[in-house]
């Protein structure tokens, strides 16, 4: 059963607002997020995207990538396999979107399991050039692409946001709450070169 309680929690409450001198990158916790895993069923990919697209707006993605409408996402991590994430949406997105798939799609309620960090600034990806074993390079990896992959012997799932307001590129991660300690960690130490900023916890 999943774990409610925590998904309005913060995975790592005990960090103050601690910066680095020299900010090239900042990190923030995304919380109250709904998180749930959706994977179509045999022979119903589909009739599912039909009924996300009917309800969402959306195309589901059939490669590494990520799709947005208002405040809810669908991130292609396998053959029609998706992460669903709904800003403030908490465990009951994952009921509304079992609700809608039923019986198109499994879907298993992620809201306590994951953790989403937001990182950019000017040096993030020499940063995390430390750890993902992948191009980031922005000819390689635009604004839309995804990647699951791991980052210093820990899994996890990148996307590419927009750029920020002042032109550097700013990224999602998502990880097992679990190892979120062990990723806070990795990401200090191969930020402390250029300076980095914590900036705490947002809803956005």
């Amino acid at each position: 059963m999943a774990d409610t309680a925590l998904s309005g929690l913060s995975a790592l409450p005990h960090i103050g607002m601690q910066t680095q001198p020299g900010g090239g990158v900042t990190i923030t916790e995304r919380y109250g997020l709904g998180i749930a895993t959706m994977q179509a069923r045999q022979g119903q990919d589909v009739s599912l995207r039909e009924r996300i697209r009917q309800h969402f707006l959306l195309e589901l993605p059939g490669r590494p990538a990520i799709v947005r409408t208002g405040s809810v996402s669908f991130t292609g991590i396998g053959p029609h396999h998706w992460l669903a994430v709904s800003a403030g949406g908490g465990h009951l997105f994952s009921s509304s979107l079992r609700a809608l798939v039923t019986p198109l799609a499994s879907v298993s309620d992620q809201s306590g399991g994951y953790v989403v960090f937001r990182v950019g600034g000017r040096a993030i990806r020499d940063t995390l050039a430390k750890g993902f074993p992948i191009d980031l390079d922005p000819r390689a990896f635009k604004p839309g692409d995804a990647a699951t992959t791991i980052v210093s012997h820990i899994g996890a799932t990148i996307w590419r946001c927009d750029d920020g307001a002042d032109g550097s590129a700013c990224f999602e991660i998502a990880l097992f709450r679990s190892l979120s300690q062990s990723f806070w960690e990795w990401f200090v130490s191969s930020a402390a070169e250029f300076g980095y900023q914590w900036q705490g916890t947002t809803q956005q």
